[in-house]
């Protein structure tokens, strides 16, 4: 049984709160009973905008009731849950797809039927002109495959906008549906390639790559899927990949055009009207679902009206390119009738670089503080069928409709005004990057840092932004780098580099601090140089794994330290230089390096740095075989951190991490088991309170093998069980819990078979 949607409970309450039957809301709105019948029950959850108002009217609300209504009424299409990665929440399949029927049974014949003996299935390129269907094509025939119950892996190239996905992106994208939790990511192809076979041979999946520019940018991706249901989609033909089957899609069948049409227009008269509709839409899918959507949305309109309109516009300015004039048409009629408010939300939003958007960048796209009512317009737009609602409260233009509003906006404003506004969303985007990383900067007061931006109420939502619009601030930083805005390069950095402890997963810290120690280098700070050139290090050692680099940047950072006479960053660069030696396996240097931290943030009154020093100086003492040592150093220093009143900060909380991570490998090495099972859950403990399954997973290796050693075997065996379920099969961390679990196994049998034989030796005749 459906349920009711909050907006159907609110508009029954209201109804039978002023006496009201179906029958007569429905003569006071205009809104028919069956509508506001299936709103009421939930069948409906999708009213559009000027139902809501008709709705509103008839019931008689007053300005702050209706705001209410109408609030309710757009959250039909809200998610409580975080939103999927961007560019990897796949198009819906349309319930009123038409035609393409060869094309479809074409490209199942590729995708299903019998291949070369000896060579994969080839991948299936779809190729076709802006707006003649492709992706929507391409959803349709997977969803009709014989393999339509396997998950389908979508990731959306970006081929025409200014920053394509590199193959690398693409196969890190990928890798993360078919994982429950971030991993660390691929640093090359031959890591990711390694991730996807172990992933797809334990749980097969379709592989949709939308909108490639490029055979560079897919070619490596086709190697590495070899085998797979693999289908892209592109302007191209990709005339250079090999081993690939081509299907261009044209315009449709006049038939297929007037069927679709029938279907987005229910109200249409005769056949022969809704011929002339699709040739004046020369078939091309959007230009009819753009005109289906305007006519649907104007109820007092019929196919006659719609037809004098686009008679009308067929020849008006030729702003796209050559073979989208049908395309232009269709928009003009629907942009046309914009109010004046709208119409410049539409022209303004083009400026964002046809990625998804959120009301809020939309807003500072229009220099408006009024979120709400820029929901409510793009909400418009979206019933207009002038802008793509992509899950969550994000919204996605179309290459043509973006190119459109280009053209139309340079029509009302010069090229300097232009750049202005573009160095204004620039700034807001980065602005509201420094708010929201200052929730997890010591010292810093996340409601007042940055110049410009929006605010967050908690690090919960800063993180949720910063994840959701790397796609929308990572070019703007890239860009606020190339033209020089230093002193904003690094203090976005700087805002940043505690979250990126948090983030390990994004797989562009190295770039991002790299960018940041250039603009340092150019403001000719010592001490800002030092800085940033300690973060790089430590996305060489965390992220990129480049150890032998991260020892050199991290004395150049000493250096620079030293230079600037700051002992604070003189600590923190010999922390790096020790961390990085100490992975190396060079003991000697690493222990001096720790000294050397110790002494200069003790020097400089660093507590956060001065703890950290000291656990590795215990990282380095187990390394020599140390143990006891370590292990009375790492009690002082949790009894030293436990003390103090912010025990329970999220940087204390990572270095207690830290500690107990060090301490149960100690443990384990003197044979105090039980303690380091009570060492390594604690450490989850905390490592879920940081959110971060990651630390979770890499705690839960070390518990488990406490577990081990201490014959607790069905514990370990349930952990390992939760740690796989954990990490999906995708995670190279994966391949270690199953090596546990059939360890474990093992050891259980090895038991069993013991039993077995003693129980046999007490029943043989000779006792």
């Amino acid at each position: 049984m459906t349920e009711p949607s909050p907006f159907g409970l609110l508009l029954r309450s209201l109804r039978i709160g002023q006496n009201l039957t179906l029958e007569s809301l429905a003569a006071a709105s205009g809104v028919s009973v069956r509508t506001i019948g299936d709103l009421e029950r939930g069948a409906s959850t999708s009213p559009q905008r000027r139902t809501v108002d008709a709705l509103a009217d008839g019931l008689g609300l007053d300005v702050a009731a209706r705001h209410a209504f109408l609030r309710a009424a757009r959250a039909r299409s809200r998610r409580a849950d975080p939103p999927e990665p961007t560019g990897t929440v796949a198009p819906h399949r349309v319930f009123d797809f038409s035609g393409r029927e060869r094309e479809i049974r074409e490209a199942l014949e590729v995708l299903e039927g019998e291949h070369e003996p000896g060579h994969g299935r080839p991948a299936l390129i779809i190729s076709g002109a802006p707006g003649i269907g492709k992706t929507t094509g391409a959803v349709e025939i997977l969803a009709r495959g014989r393999s339509a119950q396997d998950p389908t892996v979508f990731v959306g190239l970006d081929g025409f906008n200014a920053s394509p996905l590199t193959p690398l992106q693409i196969i890190t994208a990928m890798l993360r549906q078919l994982q429950e939790t971030e991993q660390k990511p691929p640093t090359d192809l031959e890591a990711a390639a390694r991730q996807w076979r172990a992933a797809v041979d334990v749980l097969p999946v379709r592989v949709l790559l939308d909108n490639a520019a490029n055979e560079s940018q897919v070619r490596p991706i086709l190697s590495i899927c070899s085998g797979d249901v693999v289908v892209v989609t592109s302007r191209r033909s990709l005339a250079g990949l090999e081993g690939v089957r081509r299907l261009r899609f044209g315009p449709l069948q006049r038939d297929e055009s007037v069927a679709l049409l029938r279907r987005l227009i229910p109200q249409a008269g005769d056949d022969e009207a809704l011929d002339e509709v699709a040739g004046l839409c020369d078939d091309v899918p959007l230009a009819l679902r753009v005109v289906g959507s305007r006519i649907a949305s104007r109820p007092e309109w019929d196919v006659e009206d719609l037809l004098r309109r686009l008679r009308t516009t067929e020849d008006r300015l030729r702003l796209l390119v050559a073979g989208d004039l049908a395309v232009e048409s269709a928009i003009s009629l629907s942009y046309e009738e914009l109010d004046p408010r709208t119409a410049a939300l539409f022209r303004w939003v083009s400026l964002i670089d046809g990625k998804t958007f959120d009301a809020h960048l939309a807003a500072a796209a229009v220099r408006s503080t009024e979120v709400a009512e820029v929901e409510f317009r793009l909400d418009d737009l979206t019933d207009l069928g002038l802008l793509e609602a992509r899950g969550g409260d994000r919204y996605r233009l179309h290459d043509l409709m973006r190119l459109f509003g280009l053209n139309k906006l340079r029509d009302v404003v010069g090229a300097d005004e232009l750049e202005r506004r573009r160095a204004h969303i620039r700034s807001w985007l980065l602005g509201s990057l420094e708010r929201a990383g200052a929730w997890y900067e010591p010292g810093r007061e996340p409601h007042t840092a940055g110049r410009v931006g929006r605010g967050f109420v908690g690090a919960e939502s800063a993180a949720l932004w910063i994840r959701t619009e790397a796609e929308q601030w990572w070019p703007a930083y890239a860009e606020a780098s190339e033209l020089g805005e230093h002193e904003t390069v690094v203090d976005v950095a700087d805002a940043l580099h505690w979250y990126s402890d948090v983030w390990l997963s994004w797989g562009n810290w190295h770039r991002f601090f790299s960018l940041a120690v250039s603009a340092a280098q150019s403001l000719r700070n010592p001490k800002m140089e030092a800085t940033h050139l300690g973060y790089l290090a430590w996305a060489e050692i965390v992220e990129t794994g480049d150890r032998d680099r991260a020892v050199l940047t991290a004395r150049s950072a000493l250096s620079a330290a030293l230079r600037a006479g700051d002992a604070t960053q003189e600590g923190w660069a010999n922390y790096y230089v020790g961390w990085a030696c100490w992975l190396l396996g060079r003991v000697v240097e690493a222990a001096d390096a720790a000294e050397g931290a110790i002494r200069a943030f003790s020097l400089a009154g660093e507590k956060v740095g001065l703890e950290n020093a000291r656990l590795l100086t215990t990282m380095i003492m187990n390394t020599r075989g140390e143990h006891l040592a370590a292990i009375e150093e790492l009690e002082n220093t949790l009894a030293r951190i436990q003390a103090e009143p912010e025990a329970d900060g999220f940087l204390t909380l990572i270095t207690r991490y830290a500690a107990y991570l060090d301490l149960v490998d100690a443990y384990i090495a003197v044979g105090r088991y039980d303690d380091g099972i009570r060492a390594g859950a604690i450490g989850i403990g905390i490592a879920r309170s940081l959110n971060d399954d990651m630390r979770v997973a890499l705690m839960m290796r070390r518990h488990i093998r406490a577990l081990i050693e201490a014959g607790e075997s069905e514990a370990a065996m349930a952990e390992a069980e939760e740690a796989l379920r954990l990490l999906g099969p995708g995670s190279s961390e994966a391949f270690i819990f199953a090596r546990f679990r059939r360890e474990i196994a093992g050891i259980k049998a090895g038991r069993t078979t013991a039993r077995e034989a003693r129980h046999s030796g007490s029943e043989s005749p000779n006792c």
